[in-house]
């Protein structure tokens, strides 16, 4: 009873496979028991997806270094390895990775491969090919790899008693790159939006699948083993391993300043400067920001920064103009830097003290009132409307040390408040 029992799974396992490899292009390991199925793509090297290349010219250092990686060490194209997993949760306890996409760098063609799991029990089996993989690169190149796909990768290895220090690795987790190049130009900074907004992809929902469908979509295929359920899950994946490509390269070249190709309307330039600016360069930061200003790109944050950066330098009638640009489109902290200038400086008690009403007028407008701002602001007034009762009467201006003392801490307040 048992043997049929046992020899009527085997064809039903057999019939499955089957309609598998009919289904989706591909094929199934050599493993004799619960083998893994497999597709491969290759893409010529000049192929763009849209209209972006799929490998950068080279790896900009501000990239590197930023990412903490070794800026005078030389990578070959041949070494770097994209890394999606598709999984059945987003928890890492019993969470199984059913499909692994890879992408890398073979004989001047990108390559796309997923592993995918036709049954749970093949989960061993498809380790092999992936340690063969991962042991001739180094530099993962993932989005969002660092918090879910490398820690759950981890989790099944341990699972199944295999040690590999993934974490020794280099890895370049494009979306925290993307959060600070972007996280002020787009609603979100989830692949698919930057995908729409940055790459001008649109997925075709007909052939796609939502990411949030996916884990129940393969536990309705395990039950039924319908092969047209999971095809939509390969296609998502591999637009995905696509995608991470195309924004690796757009990311690497366009961090580079100046640019060779003039600016590019999909960078967020600012952004781009204060990653310089984090960087320790702040000149090439500078340059993007006067760059910026002088082709007419301008915001409130822009010419803050310049500002803040004419400041530093000692140039101070040119932040002045700056804050005064900021200061105009409602910017707190450049009203709060102009009227220092002002009252400090420049010595313009009246205009700093419409500067300063301003401000307060603008604290007061927020939706949240922060009352320890504004009564800090209120103190500025005060002080300054004092010094021009005393210009208008006469007076002299000299402090004792008592009232030196008590205007330095007002100031130093009104700093830790206000901004």
């Amino acid at each position: 009873m048992n043997t049929d029992k046992e020899l009527y799974a085997s064809e039903l396992r057999t019939m499955l496979r089957e309609a598998l490899a009919m289904a989706i292009e591909g094929e199934f390991s050599a493993h004799v028991e619960s083998p893994y199925f497999y597709t491969k793509k290759a893409y010529p090297m000049q192929t763009e997806i849209d209209n972006l290349p799929l490998y950068p010219h080279h790896l900009p250092e501000v990239l590197l270094t930023w990412a903490g990686l070794d800026t005078q060490l030389v990578r070959n194209k041949e070494e770097i390895l994209v890394f999606d997993l598709e999984t059945t949760g987003l928890g890492r306890g019993e969470t199984l990775a059913f499909m692994i996409g890879l992408g890398y760098y073979e004989n001047d063609q990108f390559v796309v491969e997923q592993i995918f799991l036709p049954d749970p029990d093949a989960e061993v089996s498809s380790f092999d090919r992936l340690i063969t993989l991962l042991q001739s690169k180094s530099l993962l190149i993932t989005f969002n790899g660092k918090t879910f796909d490398v820690p759950v990768l981890e989790s099944r290895l341990l699972y199944h008693q295999i040690w590999l220090n993934l974490r020794a690795m280099e890895h370049l987790d494009l979306l925290h790159i993307a959060r600070r190049l972007w996280k002020n130009k787009l609603p979100s900074c989830a692949l698919e939006t930057i995908e729409f907004y940055i790459l001008g992809h649109i997925r075709d929902k007909e052939l796609d699948i939502e990411g949030s469908e996916i884990p129940q979509t393969y536990f309705q295929y395990l039950v039924n083993g319908d092969p047209e359920l999971v095809r939509r899950i390969f296609i998502h994946n591999h637009h995905d391993i696509l995608h991470t490509a195309a924004l690796f390269t757009l990311i690497c070249d366009s961090v580079d300043y100046p640019p060779p190709h003039g600016m590019d309307i999909r960078i967020d330039y600012h952004a781009l400067a204060m990653l310089y600016k984090s960087q320790n360069q702040p000149e090439t930061a500078k340059r993007i920001l006067v760059d910026m200003l002088s082709n007419s790109m301008i915001n409130k944050d822009v010419t803050r920064d310049l500002g803040l950066f004419y400041k530093k330098e000692g140039d101070l009638a040119s932040a002045v103009d700056c804050f005064q640009i900021a200061c105009d489109l409602n910017c707190p902290l450049a009203m709060l830097e102009l009227c220092k200038l002002q009252e400090n400086h420049l010595k313009d008690y009246i205009a700093a003290l419409k500067t300063t009403e301003k401000l307060r007028n603008y604290l007061l407008s927020r939706y949240i009132v922060e009352t320890k701002k504004v009564a800090a602001v209120e103190l500025r007034i005060e002080r300054l409307q004092k010094k021009i009762t005393n210009l208008n009467t006469g007076k002299t201006l000299t402090k004792s040390k008592r009232e030196k003392r008590k205007e330095k801490r007002e100031k130093r307040k009104e700093k830790r408040e206000v901004t």
